[in-house]
């Protein structure tokens, strides 16, 4: 019974805080840090003789990506790349695109074995995410082929 009485007397003690509250009057100043963000853009890719893109939607959102992928340096025809501006339209970073019209796939044949199949698409949706830059005001996507001609330029 004892025993009982001793649980129930640690269990509330150790619900009690016994730091005390002390508030101090000197002002410091504390800086925060600016919270990284992602910016999530969603297009409407669409191809009858040159490429075509619709702006869908944006979000923008705090966090950011993990590091720990490389940075192509193999292009192929039809791939993009997107652009972060600032305001006198400056890169300020940049992620390269596969063709989001050609699509891989990967599937078991008749006979057990693994296959890939690719197939070009007329129309699909490509969304893209990336670390969004304090600076940035513009985001550019360009053919990765031709570099002074854009496919579509969106303000932030």
């Amino acid at each position: 019974m004892k025993f009982i009485y001793l649980l129930l007397f640690l269990a509330l003690a150790s619900c009690t805080s016994l730091k005390k509250n002390t508030t101090n009057n000197s002002t410091i100043e504390e800086t925060k840090p600016i919270a990284s963000q992602i910016i999530f853009l969603t297009y409407k890719v669409s191809k009858n003789k040159n490429i075509r893109l619709t702006f869908i939607d944006k979000i923008i959102t705090e966090g950011s990506l993990k590091k720990n992928f490389q940075k192509r340096t193999d292009s192929n025809a039809g791939d993009l790349i997107c652009i972060q501006q600032d305001v006198n339209s400056v890169a300020i970073d940049s992620i390269q695109i596969e063709n989001p019209l050609i699509k891989n796939f990967e599937y078991i044949d008749d006979f057990g074995k693994l296959s890939r199949k690719t197939i070009a698409l007329d129309s699909t949706t490509l969304s893209i995410r990336m670390d969004l830059k304090p600076q940035t005001k513009f985001i550019t996507l360009k053919l990765l082929s031709e570099t002074n001609n854009s496919l579509l330029k969106i303000q932030l």
